[in-house]
């Protein structure tokens, strides 16, 4: 959780150093930017620290979508791909039931609701084809008097099956981004602010740990701190300290217990910001959500605070996996390079007016390495591994929990383990 402002030092491991120049008030999340409204573990500890949250518009129709094979290149609206792919799609179902295809499969009296059915999700004419609809937006909007608006020609369903433009339409409807999703009230980090105001002086600032050690009834930390190295021992140990880095601190776990943590890969993840003057909905009329684009850089995330006010918070990049690894290993300079390109073309003649960029990939970031785990076929035997103590040692974080890369995964997770040792102790006492 890592919310930049104006003077934030960006010290990554790669050596490079940036320092945040935003106008006062204006803010990057540059790790979780979205709490979905079923995340109830961190949503009910904003709820009790009166954390202020306001709605995160995560999906918006009138942002765009950008294929250089589509539409000669140039930017279409996503309610129009949306709602033609809809359309096509129900034109060809509802003549293939008409034509006998489902019989086997449906009443005669079934196939009557499902082609009405069809008729309306998919605004098709009486005659059961799509000829477009007002759905997907107006090339001319309507007006006063006798001015009706010209409705928008439907994309050619071959052009929709393009298979780049399947993530992007379908992407509102993966359950972890479906609205409403929910943002705190001035960033991010309000709330481990809110946790550190409770906390008060039990929160350690600025300690590196450098030694986790068994006890034969406890665990001994060390860490360095101000110059100064502490230890400290205790009855059991929570470590959620990300795998990466726990691999490079002294030890003695048991072996199987350490080549589980060895073993564990994290992903990539790059994010670049940008203040910019908000030509997006003063031109585009687009308020919140996220563009998509076919390149390295993958989208443009709009922000959904102070809608209105002359200047934003901008990402320009957020992307993971082999293209988060390729972009996080250029050079600054092109980092931002690409990602004002990007910019630009979905907003032609907009990408000169970004200004103080920010740029993060999460893998080089200094006591994470990484933005999550990535357990490529899924939960293994070294998750199974991990998930049980080391003695008196517990390990808890999103990574140890079936939802992943999310603060709700690790709240989760740290609960589970609370119990279990409340459990332990219990047991032992009876």
């Amino acid at each position: 959780n890592w919310t930049i402002r104006r003077g934030t030092r960006v010290k990554l491991e790669d050596g490079t150093e940036q320092r945040c120049t935003f106008d006062d008030g204006l803010y990057f999340n540059a790790g979780p930017a979205r709490i979905p409204s079923h995340h109830q573990a961190i949503l009910g500890y904003c709820r009790e620290f009166g954390v202020e949250l306001q709605v995160e518009v995560n999906s918006n129709r009138s942002a765009l979508l950008l294929n250089e094979r589509v539409n000669h290149g140039r930017p279409l609206q996503q309610r129009q791909v949306i709602n033609d792919t809809r359309g096509h799609v129900s034109e060809l179902l509802a003549k293939a039931i008409n034509r006998g295809a489902l019989d086997r499969e449906m009443t005669a009296a079934d196939k009557e609701r499902v082609v009405e059915f069809l008729r309306v999700y998919g605004d098709l004419s009486p005659d059961l084809f799509y000829k477009g609809s007002t759905r997907s937006g107006y090339r001319a909007l309507p007006g006063a008097g006798d001015d009706e608006g010209v409705a928008r020609d439907p994309i050619d369903l071959r052009l929709l099956l393009d298979e780049n433009l399947w993530t992007s339409v379908l992407f509102e409807d993966v359950f972890v981004m479906q609205a409403t999703m929910l943002q705190p009230v001035g960033g991010m980090d309000r709330i481990p602010a809110a946790f550190a105001k409770r906390l008060h002086s039990q929160i350690r600032l600025g300690a590196r740990v450098s030694e986790i050690r068994k006890l034969p009834d406890g665990v001994r930390i060390v860490y360095y701190r101000a110059g100064q190295s502490t230890a400290i021992t205790a009855a059991y140990a929570i470590v959620t300290i990300p795998l990466p880095v726990l691999a490079l601190i002294k030890n003695d776990f048991s072996p199987p217990f350490r080549q589980a943590i060895a073993n564990t890969a994290y992903d990539n993840a790059v994010k670049i910001a940008w203040q910019s003057p908000r030509f997006w909905e003063t031109e585009a009329g687009i308020y919140g959500g996220i563009s998509f684009v076919n390149s390295e850089t993958r989208l443009v995330w709009y922000p959904s605070d102070s809608f209105q006010n002359p200047n934003g918070i901008l990402l320009g990049c957020y992307n993971t996996g082999d293209d988060a690894k390729k972009v996080g290993r250029m050079p600054l300079a092109d980092q931002y390079a690409c990602s004002r390109i990007a910019v630009n073309n979905l907003h032609p003649g907009h990408g000169a007016e970004l200004l103080h960029p920010v740029a993060v990939s999460w893998q080089n970031v200094p006591f994470s390495m990484g933005p999550w785990v990535h357990w490529p076929e899924g939960p293994s035997a070294d998750y199974k591994l991990l998930n049980r103590p080391d003695d008196r040692i517990y390990l808890a974080g999103e990574h140890l929990s079936h939802v992943n890369g999310w603060q709700e995964g690790a709240m989760l997770s740290a609960h589970r383990v609370v119990r279990q040792i409340s459990q332990r102790i219990r047991t032992a006492a009876a």
